[in-house]
């Protein structure tokens, strides 16, 4: 597998990735760029495919792009955070005792 170096702004990457916390921390690494509008890269999604076991081991909930790539893979969901659930314009009008705002524009 070939390591995408640019989600280790921070170090150098590793390379080779061998243990289940090496290979977690990669996960969260390519997770969080995938959060932030940077999808893996395709040799990223193949090689990623056979790590289900890491992915179940050590869940993001909070991470978009984990639950994007556990779908992709056709895999079971897991827990998520529950204000990942409701978009966050619902939350807002729930909070500020609005009811859904958006009705209008469907």
């Amino acid at each position: 597998m070939i390591v995408d170096a640019s989600v280790y702004p921070d170090q150098d990457p590793p390379l080779v990735l061998e243990t289940p916390e090496d290979k977690a921390d990669y996960v969260h690494r390519i997770c969080g760029a995938f959060d932030f509008g940077l999808p893996p890269t395709a040799d990223t999604l193949v090689a990623l495919r056979a790590w289900k076991e890491v992915f179940d081991r050590f869940p993001l909930p909070a991470s978009p792009g984990y639950h994007a790539l556990r779908s992709y893979y056709g895999w079971e969901p897991v827990a998520r955070l529950p204000a990942l659930s409701t978009p966050h314009y619902r939350v807002r009008d729930a909070l500020e005792g609005r009811e859904d705002g958006c009705e209008h524009l469907v």
